[in-house]
């Protein structure tokens, strides 16, 4: 996925962000506490997605702005580095000295596809608080076999099914998955809807998608398709021995979209060719060896 809009707007912003207003000094932190929030071009929710943040997420306000109704919007970067404006009331500012959120103690990471965050340890009382996507890391306290007690980023109280998580210390790093281990973690999200801009279970698109499955198996790498082709580190492959967990790199004249293999001839990505869902497509088909660009692997 590339956002070339977004980019060429906002080359002039960042110059200006590294010039002026956006000193260190001036930046300060917060936290996501919505489940799963959109971050936009300009400061409005009228304009096009440029990528989404997640619930529990510390991000950096690199500056504030009102729209017309008067409401806070901030410019943010998460922590993969990417920026846009998000709702202000999707955030919640971090006080002075205060600790990141999540960043120690004991925690739990959803491995769920979603979890449901309740008020009382009930399904059937009341209605869910708040859904935890996939790769959410939220504070945990007293849990029991099933059901455990979090502390939101809002700072509320709520309680989850453990079996929707691991508990882990904070801070912890991903263990590295094997090719098979990623495979069968990326065919879990078959048939999910194509959104642009997304990041999360509810909606991905082609470098959201292949950028999760790649941080929950232990490896991170940037944002958008022609970022991920060029600038996250990532081996160069010939064509011809591409295999399972390598990302593959389509276009016309640039490098527009991605998608991770399987085998040695298909590969799994959210699309809409065909039909707008995460699918799994061969890469000898005629349709992607016209536009196929490359393949790029992880280092050992």
């Amino acid at each position: 996925m590339k956002r070339i809009a977004f980019f060429l707007g906002s080359a002039i912003m960042i110059m200006f962000l590294t010039a002026s207003v956006f000193s260190q000094e001036n930046i300060r932190l917060g936290v996501v506490t919505k489940s799963v929030e959109n971050m936009y071009s300009k400061p409005s929710h009228q304009v096009d997605v440029v990528s989404q943040a997640l619930l529990g997420t510390t991000v950096k306000i690199l500056q504030t702005q009102k729209d017309d109704q008067q409401n806070d919007w901030y410019y943010i970067e998460t922590p993969d580095t990417y920026q846009g404006w998000i709702d202000g009331r999707a955030v919640r500012v971090y006080k002075e000295g205060e600790k990141p959120y999540a960043s120690e103690g004991q925690v739990i990471e959803i491995t769920s596809l979603f979890a449901y965050i309740y008020s009382t340890p009930d399904v059937t009382k009341q209605k869910p608080l708040l859904m935890a996507p996939i790769s959410t890391v939220l504070e945990i306290g007293k849990y029991e076999e099933r059901w455990g007690e979090v502390t939101l980023p809002c700072g509320h109280k709520g309680y989850i099914q453990v079996g929707d998580g691991q508990i882990k210390q904070a801070p912890f790093r991903r263990p590295r998955l094997n090719p098979d281990q990623m495979v069968a973690l990326a065919k879990r999200f078959l048939g999910l809807p194509y959104f642009w801009g997304g990041t999360s279970p509810l909606g991905l698109d082609c470098s959201g998608f292949v950028q999760l499955i790649y941080r929950l198996s232990g490896v991170e790498i940037l944002r958008d398709a022609d970022i991920q082709f060029s600038k996250s580190g990532l081996m160069e492959v010939p064509k011809g021995q591409e295999k399972a967990g390598d990302l593959v790199f389509f276009g016309k004249n640039s490098i527009t979209h991605v998608g991770m293999m399987i085998s040695d001839k298909e590969f799994i990505h959210a699309t809409t060719h065909d039909r707008p869902v995460v699918q799994i497509s061969n890469l000898y088909d005629e349709y992607w060896q016209k536009l196929y660009q490359g393949c790029r692997r992880p280092k050992s």
